[in-house]
């Protein structure tokens, strides 16, 4: 009875098992199957692979037809299977996916790899991706790195696997695959690193080009050297190993030196500001297609004032940032391993060699290693004279860690005065005597290398920023155009885009606006303390000179010429403030956003360089108004002319000679007053105002001829002060001096004739009335017909 009664339960118990894997089978089948259709409705059609086109990018040159920049991918006619070198194709077998020819598209130990990784680490990571998938993921899908994406690739990976040939697939990775400099495919890479065709390489070369897709920025010969020799030649160990090369191949390749360079096109003119601003008119007007269709733009920059103009923009940055002392660095000393720091050098470098050789597809997030650190590095950008490095070491010598894997010293040298610990914008530490008295392990800073003798000195990046235009004032054309320190730090162009306070910049406009009212430069303002009660303002104001004196009752020429505030405080609030908000809409401004209260005088009003420099040009034109122009011409690959600009005859908006006599006195008050150092050019030709903000938090100078006005601007982009003993004077002028000492011999000397009605009158330099033949300190002034004194 028992015995039938357990074999019941255990037929029963059969049954149901199996019930429930029929039930779990077909559940599975189902929700697989339900997920292929919806994916499947996501996937592009694998064979549009072959509809995708090569691209020839934009290109835009200076005036002189020198390069300026490129946009778009750079790819060269696609290679066949059989045209690519056979050890290229073992390499990146090697380097990617040494199973490519065997599997169907996916690699299912690279699969459980990178779910063992999510597993532990909580997200979703790159890797374990097969050629075929990553050409899925290049073509066809996103880039971005999710689940989903992953799944597409997979379902993908095997569509392509049915559709096309594995020569098929292998073509179309390496004719796509970015390799960085702006290089697509194996035959752009090969031209742009070596100079040659593909097949004219040798085996560390292909290695090495083999090694690029995985990294193309912090694996890159030209960038960091050393973790791209690391990587080459794990390349070539993995080839050894696997049957793809013999021992004495071996042996000659990874002792050879890296050979890589830039053969592609290089920027001639440094204008990345100008090139961005190309860049997104292009793109505005013609689409992405700008990018791919060969056109060619043609600017209004002189090559020869742009390169100045962002050297001159540079040095004066520094020079003002070296002032003010060394800021504290960044530290990143919890990101190193524990006890790196105690290592002598040749060990610490040794570890940085062996970190740069693991596979990091193989390490965790939880580990922390030195890859860390450099990953970290590599965030910031460096240039070809300034670099990145973190204190390894502090004693007589400064040991670092640059983010090239590279240990290096510097020695102390007394030229480090500078760097006096920054303690606030008026204010510095104590001189420091070594590099113990202001840096720490872990430290990040900044070195430079000198071009000529390759030393290196620490350095640092400004934190205030700076601007300059220049035009010609007759047309209109932009000539220099630099918008920042440096346009890969920051990308924000301040040329175009920031709206600072004008300071005494707006002066001669004021100005100008009395001198085609009652007034004439003779007319006499009380220099004096005054205290207002005006009710737009929200308290009492007592405005004061910059020097702190007064000077009583001062002719308006001299006003301006020394940048006098309570001159321009009582002229403004004796000739209107509504008159002068309107008749500085003939320059540009809008109405709207000027002031309207008495702190105009002083510059309250917000204005970008380049329209600055715009409304400068209406003084240096004669009184005419142009509009700014960046673009000459466009053409497309065939050199056909798409757009060419015509400059139109620009329209007279203030009286010539009101132009003429704000340019008489700032003429003078580049030889003598706030702007005097401009006398340093001995030129006699150039007029010129400085302006500075309350608090120095915005410093400008204009300075212009009848053939160019440059505007400099220097501030920061979170306004603050500059400190208290920096003026327009101190910091914008300098810069605007050092582009035009450069280039001054470029710019015709101004010959510029008083305009009709206009006269020249003797007068009393005390009274500012007409002379008397018993006056002494006297003078010759001009003045409109209408306004001569009696």
């Amino acid at each position: 009875m028992f015995v039938k009664l357990k074999t019941y339960l255990v037929l029963m118990t059969k049954s149901l098992i199996g019930r429930l894997s029929l039930l779990f089978l077909s559940l599975t089948f189902m929700f697989l199957s339900s997920l292929n259709l919806y994916i499947g409705s996501k996937l592009p059609d694998e064979r549009t692979i072959r509809d995708i086109e090569l691209q020839i990018p934009l290109k835009i040159f200076s005036s002189d037809a020198k390069l300026i920049g490129e946009f778009g991918e750079k790819r060269r006619t696609a290679l066949n299977f059989d045209e690519i070198p056979t050890h290229y194709v073992h390499a990146v077998l090697a380097a990617e996916d040494d199973n490519f020819f065997s599997h169907s598209g996916v690699s299912y130990t690279g699969l459980a790899r990178s779910l063992y990784r999510l597993l532990v680490s909580g997200r979703i990571q790159g890797g374990g991706s097969t050629i075929t998938m990553q050409v899925a993921g290049n073509y066809l899908t996103s880039r971005d790195v999710s689940l989903f994406r992953k799944v597409k690739d997979i379902f993908l990976a095997y569509r392509l696997e049915e559709t096309y040939s594995k020569e098929e697939i292998f073509e179309f990775y390496v004719n796509r695959i970015f390799f960085g400099n702006r290089a697509y495919g194996i035959a752009a890479a090969s031209e742009v690193y070596y100079g040659r065709p593909l097949s004219e390489l040798n085996l560390a070369q292909w290695a090495m080009i083999a090694a690029l897709p995985k990294a193309p920025s912090s694996m890159n010969p030209l960038v960091n050297p050393r973790r791209a020799l690391v990587r080459r030649n794990w390349i070539l160990e993995r080839m050894l190993e696997l049957g793809f090369i013999h021992s004495e191949q071996f042996r000659l390749a990874i002792d050879a030196p890296l050979t890589a360079n830039y053969y592609g096109l290089v920027s001639e003119v440094e204008a990345p500001y100008v090139a961005e601003e190309v860049r997104r008119y292009m793109i505005q007007e013609y689409g992405l297609k700008a990018y791919s269709e060969g056109l060619e733009v043609f600017t209004t920059i002189d090559s020869k004032f742009q390169n100045q103009a962002s050297r001159s923009v540079s040095l004066g940055l520094e020079d003002y940032d070296k002032r003010h002392g060394f800021r504290e660095p960044e530290n990143i000393f919890e990101v190193f391993p524990e006890g790196f720091f105690d290592q002598p050098k040749n060990v610490k470098q040794t570890n940085i060699e062996n970190s740069l050789k693991r596979d990091d597809e193989d390490l965790l997030d939880t580990e922390s290693t030195l890859l860390d650190v450099l990953d970290y590095l590599d965030k910031f950008t460096e240039n070809k004279n300034r670099f990145l490095g973190v204190v390894t070491k502090v004693e007589t010598n400064l040991e670092f860690l640059t983010k090239a894997g590279d240990i290096l010293e510097i020695p102390w040298i007394e030229k480090y005065n500078w760097a006096r610990p920054y303690i606030n914008e008026n204010r510095r530490g104590a001189r420091p005597r070594s590099f113990e008295d202001i840096l720490n392990l872990g430290d990040i800073i900044w070195l430079k290398q000198d071009a000529l003798t390759q030393n290196i000195e620490l350095t640092q990046i400004p934190d205030a920023q700076s601007a300059l235009i220049s035009l010609d004032p007759q047309s209109g054309a932009i000539l220099a155009l630099v918008g920042g320190y440096d346009f890969f730090l920051s990308k924000f162009n301040r040329a175009e885009q920031a709206s600072p306070l004008l300071g005494s910049n707006f002066k001669p406009f004021l100005y100008a606006a009395a001198f085609s009212d009652k007034f004439t430069p003779s007319s006499l303002i009380n220099d004096a303390p005054i205290i207002f009660d005006d009710e737009a303002l929200e308290e009492r104001w007592r405005p004061r000179n910059a020097s702190g004196k007064f000077f009583g009752p001062t002719r308006l020429r001299e006003g301006l010429i020394q940048s006098r505030n309570l001159v321009s405080v009582r002229l403004l609030r004796e000739l209107g403030i509504e008159k002068v908000r309107s008749y500085s809409e003939k320059f540009g401004f809008d109405k709207q956003r000027l002031p309207a209260d008495l702190s105009l005088s002083l510059g309250t009003a917000s204005l970008n360089p380049l329209s600055n420099a715009s409304a400068y040009s209406v003084f240096a034109s004669g009184g005419k108004r142009v509009e700014p122009y960046l673009i000459k011409k466009i053409t497309d690959r065939s050199g056909k002319i798409l757009f060419e600009k015509q400059v139109e005859n620009p329209e007279q908006v203030i009286d010539p000679r009101v132009a003429f006599l704000v340019n008489d006195i700032l003429k003078e008050a580049a030889t003598r007053g706030t702007a005097k150092k401009v006398s340093e050019l001995q030129r006699t030709d150039f007029a010129g105002k400085t302006g500075t903000t309350n608090k120095a938090e915005s410093t400008w100078f204009t300075g212009y001829n009848d053939h160019i006005v440059t505007s400099v601007w220097v501030g920061f982009d979170q306004p603050k002060s500059l400190g208290d003993r920096e003026f327009g004077s101190s910091i914008a002028l300098p810069i605007w001096l050092n582009y035009k000492k450069e280039i001054i011999d470029n710019v015709p000397i101004s010959q510029t004739l008083p305009p009709e009605g206009l006269s020249i009158i003797k007068i009393d330099k005390d009274s500012g009335e007409k002379a008397r033949p018993d006056s002494n300190n006297v003078m010759f002034e001009y003045f409109l017909e209408e306004n001569m004194p009696n």
